[in-house]
């Protein structure tokens, strides 16, 4: 393995970066599969891999304290949905970096102490800077 392997990367791929920036893609329609429970799945191919959370989707890095995952359809409640914040919460214990862009955080009103343990607050420029540091960048 080489020395930029880390707890998230067990594999020989290559480090990789996923770019985020959409944060709703249908609750009901992603309910078996997103794009975070994905990257779980994912790092164990790869020496590396970081999630940058931008524009709308830095809202599945911020706490809420009455979100359910759980919509009501007519006289059925469909309670099977995604938790992303959970997903963001499984990311970091499994020692994902996730960065979150500092500006949308502000530009859509929310607290950046509201935001998961463990996720890393970075201005725009500064995550930009760090794409070098992977071979590949994805936008998830």
């Amino acid at each position: 393995m080489s020395s930029t392997t880390t707890a998230a990367g067990r594999g020989s791929g290559p480090p990789v970066l996923c770019v985020l920036d959409r944060a709703y893609r249908g609750a009901v329609e992603a309910q078996f599969f997103h794009a975070l429970y994905g990257l779980l799945d994912l790092h164990g191919q790869f020496q590396r891999v970081d999630v940058a959370l931008r524009g709308a989707a830095v809202t599945l890095a911020v706490e809420e304290d009455v979100y359910r995952p759980a919509v009501r359809l007519g006289t059925m409640t469909l309670d099977t949905l995604p938790d992303y914040r959970g997903s963001v919460r499984d990311l970091v214990a499994e020692d994902f970096t996730v960065f979150v862009d500092r500006e949308a955080v502000t530009a859509l009103g929310f607290d950046p102490e509201r935001l998961v343990a463990g996720t890393v607050l970075l201005d725009s420029a500064e995550l930009a800077l760090r794409w070098p540091e992977y071979e590949q960048v994805w936008f998830v």
